[in-house]
């Protein structure tokens, strides 16, 4: 979602509005170790709620305890 290579913030914000994911992963963005010329995930986490950062590289989830509103996962990038 950080646009350029990928679809950026608002194309990923329209679609997940169409696909209704209950956990939305953010991929593709900026990081500091990433020197391409793309956004950074907090181009996309404007203006939503429901946002959780675990603080790890890896979840995994049951789909008897997903949430009943979409989620937003933003997991720890790759060293």
């Amino acid at each position: 979602m950080g646009g350029f290579f990928t679809i950026d913030s608002n194309e990923a914000t329209r679609i997940a509005g169409q696909i209704k994911p209950k956990i939305l992963i953010p991929m593709h963005y900026k990081t500091e170790k990433c020197g391409f010329p793309i956004a950074a995930v907090e181009d996309f986490l404007k203006g939503k709620t429901n946002i959780k950062r675990p603080k790890v590289s890896e979840a995994t989830f049951d789909k008897t305890s997903l949430p009943q509103q979409m989620e937003i996962v933003v997991l720890e990038h790759a060293l």
